[in-house]
């Protein structure tokens, strides 16, 4: 085992659980028992869980104490108590934070947070330092599928940590470095200039994992394509997270380092909710979260195999409960019960994006925008596009030429969005680049105006 490795999992670790009281280590044993638990069994700890955190709510959180849900009403069903919360939005949510603090939970310990923004203006909250454990354990859990343990080490694509100034940013490299053992990789900054660069550095490093956003990793993996014989070392894993992966980034990824392509499904707002297993499926963080998946206009649950949007309630964060919080993906849970793992956590059938990546027609369809992700691969030439639907009847084609490039591609790859997109008319644009948001996340795939209940009726997913 490489030294730094053990250092980290034999020294830096067990000090951290004597000094702080860290428990990164004992949840993360925890879940790799109850991976394995019957359905029956891993239904009645999230029922006991569920059960303290809404009495929680009831008689700390000024938000939950008017529903006139009762200690009775959690005793004797929590699941209906809780399906008679409204959901939460984050504009709800971010307009009336102060109201989901815990009165009953001691202030100082309070972590607070702040999601990347990625979406719209950035959502502010608290945690708890159980809580933030339990994400950790759950991303260790994921990653253990692969043998990767906390020591391994690791080449993040990530954004820079820019609000810091340049000590904080010196102090910021040194612990992902010697404590986190990882290397940062700017996702704001990748260059075709520094391609052998980037071959010499991993050959020296020897991660033992990449991680990043999908389009980053993306981009990086079609730099290295065409030196990818110089390549000496062969990860366990490349682990995607944050951005939705597609079929053609998975298969990139895997032709550059030939190892497993891993989906993790996380939010800062919400914590790992989904590990990818090697056999392919996407395994929910049970013990740590309920997810359910509603209708996009009606908000009521829907039927597994049936695309909608994602809805979370934490079960861990008692300092500032968010119950069923309408987290702006779209998801479809599995119809299957089994997975050949042996992993026996319910399962995610697919991830479908963002909910703003629903474009509406004007009849009141609604069409998932990763369709154009699909379409793109006739077409090599371009680079990179972007679909953006800015009212029922219009959208925006933004194309990033590449070698080869020429007006026919465009006007044949904008007929084929044209034709997912009855009603719309689709203009295109060729721009140098496609702008990432602060977080660093490209999106391709945006609707800009809210959906009208009144005009989205009769819709497919």
């Amino acid at each position: 085992m490489p030294i730094q490795k053990t250092l980290i999992e034999h020294l830096l670790y067990p000090a951290m659980e004597r000094i702080k009281g860290n428990r990164t280590r004992a949840y993360l044993a925890g879940l790799q028992q109850t991976q394995h638990l019957p359905p029956d069994k891993l239904r009645a700890l999230q029922e006991d869980k569920l059960r303290i955190l809404l009495r929680a709510c009831i008689a700390g959180v000024p938000a939950y104490r008017g529903l006139g849900i009762t200690e009775a009403d959690i005793e004797r069903d929590p699941w209906a108590a809780l399906r008679a919360v409204p959901i939460l939005t984050k504009a709800d949510f971010q307009h009336t934070s102060a109201r989901y603090c815990n009165a009953q939970y001691d202030p100082a310990q309070r972590i607070p947070n702040v999601t990347g923004g990625s979406t719209g203006e950035p959502v502010r909250f608290y945690m708890d330092r159980c809580t933030v454990e339990h994400y950790e354990a759950a991303r260790w859990r994921g990653l253990s599928w692969y043998g990767i343990t906390p020591g391994s080490r690791s080449v993040m694509l990530w954004g820079n940590p820019i609000e810091l100034r340049q000590n904080q940013q010196f102090t910021s490299r040194c612990k992902d470095r010697f404590l986190k053992n990882r290397a940062i990789l700017s996702a704001y900054d990748l260059s075709a200039d520094k391609t052998a660069y980037y071959v010499r550095f991993l050959n020296r490093y020897r991660p033992e994992y990449l991680y990043g956003y999908a389009t980053a990793l993306d981009a990086f993996a079609q730099l290295l394509l065409p030196m990818r014989d110089r390549l000496r070392v062969q990860p366990k894993a490349v682990v995607s997270t944050s951005e939705t992966l597609d079929d053609s980034q998975r298969a990139r990824l895997q032709t550059v380092f030939g190892c497993p392509v891993v989906n993790e499904y996380g939010a800062r707002d919400a914590g790992i909710l989904a590990y990818e297993c090697p056999c392919g499926r996407l395994h929910l963080s049970a013990e740590n979260v309920l997810l359910e998946i509603v209708d996009p206009i009606t908000l009521r649950p829907v039927e597994p195999g049936q695309s909608g949007l994602v809805v979370t309630t934490d079960l861990n964060n008692l300092a500032m409960p968010r119950l069923r919080y309408l987290l702006g993906d779209t998801a479809t849970l599995s119809i299957e019960s089994a997975c050949p793992c042996g992993v026996t956590l319910p399962m995610l059938r697919s991830l479908d994006g963002r909910e703003d990546a629903l474009f509406l027609l004007p009849d009141g369809r609604l069409v998932h925008g990763n369709f154009a992700n699909q379409l793109v691969r006739k077409y090599p030439a371009i680079r990179q596009f972007q679909l953006v639907q800015t009212d029922p009847r219009h959208a925006e084609l933004r194309l990033v030429p590449g070698d080869g490039f020429d007006a026919a591609q465009a006007e044949a790859f904008r007929q084929d969005v044209a034709a997912f997109l009855p009603g719309v008319a689709v203009r295109t644009e060729t721009v140098c680049r496609i702008q990432p948001s602060g977080s660093g996340k490209v999106r391709c795939s945006i609707r800009t105006f809210a959906l009208d209940a009144e005009v989205a009726k009769g819709r497919t997913i």
